[in-house]
């Protein structure tokens, strides 16, 4: 049963993460060993909305922008995507782009909230040599900045995987070492973050992979709750990548 797993883009099949390098998929790794401590209980009152926080990283002209559904734009061209459907290659846009081989540049997009997941997954797994950087308006409209950085050698040692999708209601299921968790109430995104935080101090947490029920949701609710994990660095220095549904559980 392999998947593919590249640069911002994991598959996830029930409680499992399928995890390979940028080339050719490995085997099997299982989301390591600890359940994540997130709330599955509703909450009964809105948390305060928190502080604003400047994006740790600073916001740069973007050599790619995703504006609308299954297009983007390189140095001003129109670029249709060109690959088969079911699949994540771009190669128009590859070739727009022109990334070389261990250029350590990291690659900047500007994607619109509304631009389906999909296409920021196509992106990602097209760009996926090198660092790429994600910058779209938060949920107060300033331009935050998140950083998928390209997959290098396995570090050694124990830790936490997981994945996440946001559900229509704006629920997460949170497919999880401990099995799946539902995480509801009025501020999911900020429930989440604390539980992860408390997590990643018993079991450092390796990546975490966001993602959408289906491929077609908007990207700015997802966005909104990476940033809400990165504001309060919940996961350290985890890796981030783009989760893609198959069967979650």
């Amino acid at each position: 049963m392999p998947e593919r797993t590249t640069l911002g883009r994991v598959r996830i099949r029930a409680s499992w993460l399928l995890a390979c390098g940028l080339g050719a998929c490995g085997g099997q790794v299982q989301m390591g060993t600890e359940p994540i401590g997130v709330s599955t209980a509703p909450t009964t009152a809105a948390a305060p909305p928190t502080a604003p926080v400047a994006s740790p990283i600073a916001a740069a002209p973007a050599q790619i922008t995703l504006q609308a559904p299954h297009v983007a734009n390189v140095g001003g061209k129109t670029i249709p995507f060109d690959g088969i459907e079911e699949g994540l290659a771009w190669p128009a846009l590859e070739a727009a782009v022109g990334r070389k081989p261990g250029d350590p540049t990291p690659l900047v997009i500007d994607v619109a909230r509304d631009v389906p997941m999909v296409d920021l997954e196509r992106a990602a797994w097209t760009l996926r040599s090198g660092d790429v950087r994600v910058q779209t308006p938060d949920d107060r409209g300033a331009v935050y900045v998140i950083e998928l950085r390209a997959h290098g050698a396995p570090r050694a040692g124990d830790g936490c995987h997981l994945a996440l999708f946001l559900q229509p209601d704006g629920t997460l299921h949170v497919a999880s070492p401990g099995g799946p968790q539902d995480v509801t109430g009025d501020r999911v995104a900020e429930s989440f973050a604390r539980g992860l935080a408390d997590t990643n101090a018993t079991c450092p947490i390796r990546y975490v992979a966001f993602g959408a029920a289906t491929n077609g949701a908007p990207w700015g609710p997802v966005f909104d709750v990476i940033v809400a994990v990165d504001r309060v660095r919940a996961a350290g220095d985890a890796r981030y990548v783009l989760g893609d549904p198959i069967r979650v559980k």
